[in-house]
């Protein structure tokens, strides 16, 4: 058997898994607030990964261990999360999963600043490229001169919740990573999930939305979407890049499974009848190309 192919495989499946979450949340986020999708995703989540977890074991876990992952899913999930379907409600998909490439480039920093390390002259090029493919891709979904600027409102709106998201997601992930050496990353999935669900039920009720929430997913067909998103990016984004990770090296999994934005493209032409502009297909191969350099530096 080649394990080489399997892991290649795993982690362009999960990518794409990523990519169609994307676009069935982009499509829910027409029925559901932000907060809501938060909430609901945050809640199957847990229940799906306590069962894997009850089949293959919990480990013990120390209290300052814990508390970090805590932490981590308050920021990365309940805030994070929504702020990232808030940007999916007022951007197109493929401009949303690409601005998320920024993560790798946040991360980078927080890493310099909090964990002293120290990039590479290829990381630095790649974080360059990163930010030019960006740069291509919202310029041009921000420049469309037949919109009115009420639509261009609501995008840069889009854009400044994309950003919130990922300055939230990065610098949860540097929390993580610290407990990461003391406890599986499935086992530390479920504590963030758990800490995320924990905190927008905390908001819901303080803010006496909770009965809003629920009420949508009354919806037999809404409930099955959204139970079918949530499964995707669970065991196809998450599960598969873990198999990738199992058989290649993690820099060629994670640059592998940055193509995200490649797979968004057609799926969003699709499914979201967006165009695939010329702009589109340049400044993803470009994000790619950077994500790749900062993998393999």
């Amino acid at each position: 058997m080649d394990f080489w192919m399997i892991g290649v495989s795993a982690a362009l499946g999960s990518a794409a898994s990523w990519a169609g979450g994307a676009i069935l949340f982009k499509r829910l986020g027409e029925h559901l607030s932000s907060p809501a999708m938060t909430w609901a995703k945050s809640i199957i989540s847990v229940v799906l990964l306590a069962i894997v977890l009850f089949v293959i074991g919990f480990e013990p876990i120390s209290w300052p261990t814990f508390w970090l992952l805590i932490g981590s899913g308050i920021l990365g999930i309940a805030l994070g999360d929504t702020f990232f379907f808030e940007a999916l409600r007022h951007l197109g998909a493929h401009a949303v999963v690409v601005l998320l490439m920024l993560g790798q480039v946040f991360t980078i920093a927080l890493a310099v600043l909090w964990l002293g390390e120290r990039p590479t002259l290829p990381v630095w090029s790649g974080i360059a490229l990163v930010l030019a493919g960006i740069w291509i891709v919202l310029r041009a979904k921000l420049a469309a001169e037949s919109e009115s600027e009420e639509e261009k409102k609501l995008k840069w709106r889009g854009v400044l919740f994309g950003l919130l998201s990922v300055l939230c997601m990065s610098v949860s992930i540097i929390i993580a990573k610290e407990a990461l050496d003391a406890v599986s990353a499935m086992q530390a999935t479920f504590i963030r999930m758990l800490a995320g669900m924990a905190g927008m039920l905390v908001l819901g009720m303080g803010i006496g939305q909770l009965k809003q929430w629920v009420e949508p997913f009354a919806s037999p067909k809404l409930a099955v979407h959204f139970i079918l998103a949530v499964c995707v990016i669970t065991f196809g984004g998450f599960w598969l890049s873990l198999v990738a990770i199992k058989y290649v090296d993690v820099s060629v999994a994670n640059t592998l499974i940055a193509t995200e934005p490649l797979f968004v493209l057609p799926l969003a032409a699709i499914f979201l009848k967006e165009k695939i502009t010329p702009s589109a297909l340049l400044g993803s191969a470009v994000v790619v190309l950077g994500i790749g350099l900062i993998f393999l530096g």
